[in-house]
């Protein structure tokens, strides 16, 4: 029988955006952009299937604001005017699948998260913090430089919106630069974009309001830890105060996500889960109490901006009670669709399990030789990968 009376596959708003249901794919980076930055048949394809798999919106993988800011090869770019080109033809992959689909841009700085590899970006922050986990010290930006990046974010939008995108996000979470000006651990500026939840919230702010004498009503969401899961960084006692100042911003939406990369040098008892790259998607969730882990970080808010909940939602009976509670009103997913594209629709029409195919091994973050669920397509034992393969994560890190 249909699930269509269900109230995660109810209609609702983002801003000016008509959305057919409440599932959202969660920005998830493809690894598969051509080096110049051209969008290959790969990346496009990914769009297609997961426009015909029935969620009712896509935030695509994170794009570069800068060529200093990009992260990892294969990464969209959306720095300059010449990839406008290139990322519209995501756009209208997923609007040619399914023209109710939504896709967002998700924009993106790298900051001071950068492995030893990567030796073209610039690995800066708010300030020159370093890390326990990775080998390179991030360079405190100047106060013009802040400026330049706010510019950055800005003509991002501007672009996103030009390439026929329904909306842009700004990644604001997991330790890249603009979560690292949100968060206490490594924002100890003594200028106006630091010290205080007001002033940390500031470059956002300005991001935000110049974006709109440019783009006016165009939906701009951002993506931001409710924990960082470090001792001196965003906390479950401090996130209301967060999204209280990150809701008068004027974001048309939040999403809500948690944990840095240095939070991976804490032990499994420290931190509450096994510290597993990449730490906002955790592992070993065959528990239903495990699932939709920072629910309870959200459950008694009232923010004025619609609420978007990712990080182990698995079961589509429990994410109905979570919609029907109303303190939420989406629900964003990333490997589950990686597994399983088409599960918004089968979900709808009641095929199958009411759980996700999705076993939350990560190992399709480890290999990513193709896109897919890597544990099917190199036909791993689930628990000898765990096992083998879990201790040896973090030398990526370097």
């Amino acid at each position: 029988m249909s699930r269509e009376n269900y109230a995660v596959f109810s209609t609702a708003k983002i801003g000016n955006l008509d959305l057919k249901n409440r599932l959202i794919r969660s920005a998830t980076c493809e690894y598969k952009m051509a080096e110049d930055g051209s969008v290959t048949e790969i990346v496009l394809d990914i769009y297609r299937k997961l426009a015909n798999g029935g969620v009712g919106m896509i935030i695509t993988g994170l794009m570069a604001v800068t060529q200093g800011g990009k992260g990892v090869s294969g990464q969209a770019c959306i720095d300059d005017d010449r990839f406008i080109t290139q990322i519209a033809k995501i756009a209208e992959a997923v609007h040619d699948q399914d023209n109710n689909c939504a896709v967002i841009a998700q924009l993106c700085h790298s900051g001071r998260q950068l492995t030893h590899e990567n030796t073209t970006a610039d690995c800066v922050g708010p300030t020159a913090m370093p890390s326990p986990l990775l080998e390179k010290k991030a360079r405190e930006l100047s106060g013009d430089e802040v400026e330049t990046i706010i510019t950055a974010f800005v003509n991002g939008i501007i672009r996103a919106e030009k390439a026929g995108f329904d909306g842009a996000q700004l990644h604001g979470a997991h330790g890249y630069l603009l979560s690292s000006f949100l968060s206490p651990y490594t924002n100890q500026r003594r200028d106006c974009f630091g010290g205080s939840t007001q002033n940390r919230v500031q470059i956002i702010k300005a991001i935000v309001e110049r974006a709109r004498k440019a783009v006016g009503d165009f939906p701009i969401l951002i993506k931001v830890n409710c924990d960082d899961h470090v001792v001196g960084g965003i906390t479950k006692a401090s996130f209301p105060e967060l999204i209280s100042e990150l809701s008068a911003t004027g974001v048309d939406a939040i999403e809500i996500s948690g944990g840095i990369w240095d939070c991976l040098v804490r032990s499994e008892e420290e931190l509450g889960f096994v510290p597993v790259p990449i730490p906002e998607s955790r592992t070993q969730l065959d528990k239903p109490e495990k699932q939709s882990y920072y629910y309870s970080y959200v459950n008694k808010l009232n923010p004025s901006v619609p609420l978007i909940l990712v990080g182990g939602n698995r079961n589509i009976e429990a994410l109905e009670t979570i919609i029907q509670e109303q303190k939420v009103d989406f629900i964003s997913m990333s490997r589950p669709l990686i597994a399983e594209p088409g599960l918004p629709e089968r979900w709808l029409q009641s095929v199958g399990s009411d759980k996700a195919n999705c076993v939350s091994c990560n190992a399709c973050l480890l290999y990513k030789d193709a896109f897919g669920c890597a544990l099917k397509r190199l036909k791993f034992n689930r628990k000898e990968f765990e096992a083998g393969y879990a201790g040896g994560w973090k030398a990526v890190f370097k």
